[in-house]
């Protein structure tokens, strides 16, 4: 069952956030098919799309490491953690899970998505779902797009042509 985990230690820089996410990824949540950053209050939240909910002992983890920690399934929620931060955590996983804001980091397809794409391709080969501005032709993807969830759909918005 698609379980949505979100994450908040308060991260005031985005750099930093994007940074402790994919470490989490590399190491304690690698089995997340999306990882996100959301701006919650004024400062960035984590969220991770898995397929499984995360095991206690993952969740023991994360709260030792100080994160206010939601986990939210369907009908079953949890949040944990230090009670200032379940609000932003709550708020990433549902953003995510509702696909109606955060900037994907890690996302299917995108690892097959180095070097120059017709936009054709990134459609039909990845999780995004539309391409803007509209009429761009391809895009020099180098591995690194992060796209964002807006009305539902992964928008990946590219650098208008100087």
């Amino acid at each position: 069952m698609t379980t949505w985990l979100g994450l908040d230690a308060g991260h005031e820089d985005p750099a930093t956030a994007d940074a402790v996410a994919l470490a989490l990824h590399e190491s304690l949540l690698y089995d997340a098919t999306v990882v996100c950053v959301h701006v919650v209050d004024q400062h960035h939240a984590l969220s991770f799309r898995l397929d499984a909910a995360p095991s206690e002992n993952t969740l023991s983890t994360l709260i030792e490491r100080g994160y206010g920690v939601a986990v939210h399934n369907g009908d079953l929620r949890r949040l944990a953690g230090p009670e200032e931060l379940h609000r932003g955590a709550l708020r990433a996983a549902l953003a995510h899970r509702d696909r109606r804001e955060g900037r994907a980091l890690r996302f299917p397809g995108q690892r097959v998505l180095r070097g120059r794409y017709g936009v054709s391709d990134i459609l039909a080969f990845s999780e995004i779902d539309e391409v803007l501005p509209h009429g761009v032709k391809s895009v020099d993807a180098r591995g690194d797009l992060q796209p964002s969830f807006r009305d539902g759909r992964l928008v990946l918005t590219c650098a208008q042509p100087g």
